[in-house]
This record gives C-alpha cells, sequence and structure tokens, in this order.
C-alpha cells in the first residue's frame, strides 16, 4: 500500500485512554488495518496455465472479499464520533469500500462463470485489478481531512501511524515467467 508498512501478523494497536478522539481514530484506522493485512497475505495469481491462473484469481477475489466484509463490519460498529466531520468520513469510507466488495464480487463471479482462459475472464481480472488498484491508491486516512480533531487525533493514534508508513502494493498482475 503506498504509505502503509502493514503485513502479515499486523495488529491494530491500542490508544491511550482518556482521548476519546485519539481512540475512535485509532478504532477507525484499526478498521483498515484488517483489509491492508488481508491484501498483504492474499494469495499470488499463478500464471503456469490458464485454469491455475483463473483458479488462483479466483482465490484472490474471495480472500479481497473476506477482507472487505470484515473492513465494512468494522468500520460500521464504530461508535458515534467523539468530533465533527467523523461520521461523516465513516460514511464515506463505507460507501467507498462497499462500492470497491460490489466490482471484486462481480469480478470474482465473472472469472467463476467464464472458462479459464477466455476473453471474458481476462476482462474479469482486469476488473478485479482496477478494484485492487483502487484500495492500493486510496489515501486511507483522506476522509479524516474534512474533521481537523480527529486527523490530528490521527497522528498521535498509534494504529493510524502504521498507516503512512512506506510499503509495497498487492497487485493482481501476473508475474513475468522465470527466464532461462
Amino acid at each position: 500500500m503506498p504509505g502503509s508498512r502493514i503485513g502479515p501478523g499486523a495488529q491494530p494497536q491500542s490508544a491511550p485512554e482518556g482521548d476519546p478522539e485519539m481512540t475512535w481514530a485509532n478504532q477507525y484506522c484499526g478498521a483498515v488495518v484488517g483489509l491492508l493485512e488481508t491484501m498483504a497475505g492474499m494469495p499470488r495469481v499463478d500464471p503456469t496455465s490458464p485454469q491455475s491462473a483463473a483458479s488462483t484469481a479466483s482465490e484472490m477475489l474471495g480472500t479481497l472479499v473476506g477482507g472487505l466484509d470484515r473492513t465494512l463490519l468494522n468500520l460500521n460498529g464504530l461508535p458515534v464520533s467523539p468530533a465533527p466531520g467523523g461520521d461523516e468520513a465513516k460514511r464515506a469510507a463505507v460507501d467507498s469500500y462497499t462500492g470497491i466488495r460490489e466490482r471484486v464480487v462481480e469480478a470474482k463471479r465473472q472469472l467463476d462463470s467464464s472458462g479459464p482462459g477466455t476473453r471474458q475472464g481476462q476482462e474479469a481480472i482486469s476488473s478485479a485489478g482496477n478494484a485492487l488498484d483502487e484500495i492500493a491508491n486510496a489515501d486511507l486516512l483522506s476522509g479524516l481531512s474534512s474533521a481537523p480533531r480527529l486527523l490530528d487525533a490521527s497522528r498521535r493514534a498509534p494504529t493510524c501511524s502504521s498507516l503512512t508508513e512506506e510499503g509495497t502494493s498487492p497487485s493482481l498482475a501476473t508475474p513475468a515467467p522465470p527466464t532461462a
């Protein structure tokens, strides 16, 4: 993820008690950390044959849907924001991730119903790749920019700090075959 160093095994960190804005921002970021962890641990597309590429791409998309489901569950489980703009930021994030989830589910359905190596299967992989890129290139804290107190709190929240450090992006691109 650009601006993220989340990898497998990452866990949301607790915010110090007594600061409701930092606690809320930390929980908001924690909802996203799970998705980034899912993405970092997703299976890679196996390009050795059309059948294996389709099968592993479908598995990857199923894993991504599960990560999006958990993220949406966690975002929807956030308490009412203690600062103006937080509930709007949460609603925008839920809307965005819901749209991405719908596109990934449709791409998986299209991939699973088309034959390996078909034009429809390749289009499904391309559509899913676009959704994956959308997540990978998202500024995960941008929604908090309209909530200055929460944006400031996110700078102090331990889980949010893990979202702003450099890392790598997952991709549906198939790796180049080894050369002799």
